[in-house]
């Protein structure tokens, strides 16, 4: 009588069983650490534009900051430098929106706070006299 080896083959069966869930496995592992952060950032920066508002402060990828004055479909027209010069750019351009990010608006610089530090520094003077 034939003697049969059912425990080699067995193992055999469980072992390719194993090298096919390998690559499986890797692709299922690439896809959660890799892709699905990625879609998350991109709906982040999509929401971001989308509530793009007139007043915003935001960086261009070209390293510009600057104020939205106008938002018309695509373009956004930003206010920079001293002199406020105006900028037309088109949504794709803006890299982050600085008070989106923060969760609140941006305190803009008023000359009362001038005052008041000129205020102050005059009071100290004043005393050392």
């Amino acid at each position: 009588m034939p003697v049969s080896d059912g425990g080699a083959t067995s193992a055999a069966g469980s072992s390719n069983m194993m090298m096919m869930l390998f690559p499986i496995l890797l692709i299922v592992v690439f896809i959660v650490l890799i892709i699905v952060p990625n879609k998350r950032k991109e709906k982040q920066f999509k929401n971001m534009l989308g509530n793009l508002r007139v007043g915003d402060m935001i960086k261009t990828i070209g390293g510009f900051y600057g104020k939205v004055v106008m938002i018309k479909e695509d373009l956004v027209t930003i206010e920079c430098g001293p002199d406020k010069t105006k900028l037309v750019l088109s949504k794709g351009a803006i890299a982050s929106v600085e008070s989106f990010e923060e969760g609140k608006e941006i305190p803009e610089k008023t000359d009362a706070k001038k005052d008041d530090a000129k205020d102050s520094s005059e009071k100290t003077s004043k005393k050392g006299k």
